[in-house]
């Protein structure tokens, strides 16, 4: 499973403007930087959600050799870890939501853009950053029901009768869940690379 949790993966660059065009779009610029300072919150989220995805395949691997007195344990281990990674999906949300109103608030800056190619520049980056809102929110919501499924899987291991088929067809279904999410994440890194190479552009306007 490939790493989902993603940032903005660009450094904050403050430009100082030559002109005064050059100035209006920096201004817009500067402040839509905030939101790229704002998405590295989500590397702490990222690191605790790795830590609890190596958790999970250690439990997993205990399972191979566990006695049926131990699954429930071992399964409600699992549950608890599975409710953790959620929240971290959820934390990543919250982030994301205040990098999208810090995106929200640099748009009055383009009205102040007298440069009509240079306000089309800027409008095409908030433009690329809504797209790429919309496709994390598609990635985390799929993963938050991949992780729904697990957590009845896991839950299901707990019970006193349980049987291989159920848990092989479950797995099976799981499965195809996930093929979904990572459809999901190659949206959501396509749509962020959208967004990187008009930052670029507009760096490059600026340092003209």
């Amino acid at each position: 499973m490939k790493k989902l949790i993603t940032g903005l993966a660009l450094t904050i660059v403050m430009i100082a403007g030559c002109s005064s065009d050059e100035d209006e779009l920096t201004d817009f610029y500067n402040a839509f930087q905030e939101t790229v300072e704002v998405e590295k919150d989500i590397e702490s989220v990222s690191q605790e959600f790795n830590s609890l995805e190596s958790e999970k395949a250690e439990l997993q691997g205990s399972l191979e050799n566990a006695t049926r007195e131990e699954l429930p344990e071992i399964s409600s281990q699992l549950v608890d870890n599975t409710e953790a990674r959620i929240e971290q999906l959820d934390a990543e949300v919250a982030i994301m939501e205040d990098s999208r109103s810090r995106m929200e608030s640099s748009k009055q800056y383009i009205e102040e853009i007298s440069d009509e190619s240079n306000r089309k520049k800027a409008e095409s980056l908030v433009n690329a950053m809504d797209a790429r809102y919309q496709a994390h929110g598609e990635m985390i919501g799929s993963y938050k029901s991949v992780l729904e499924s697990e957590k009845q899987i896991f839950e299901y291991l707990g019970e006193e009768d349980i049987s291989q088929d159920e848990v092989d067809e479950q797995l099976n279904s799981l499965g195809e869940e996930y093929q979904k999410v990572e459809e999901k994440a190659d949206a959501f890194e396509e749509e962020t690379a959208k967004v990187n190479e008009i930052k670029k552009e507009i760096e490059e306007l600026i340092k003209e």
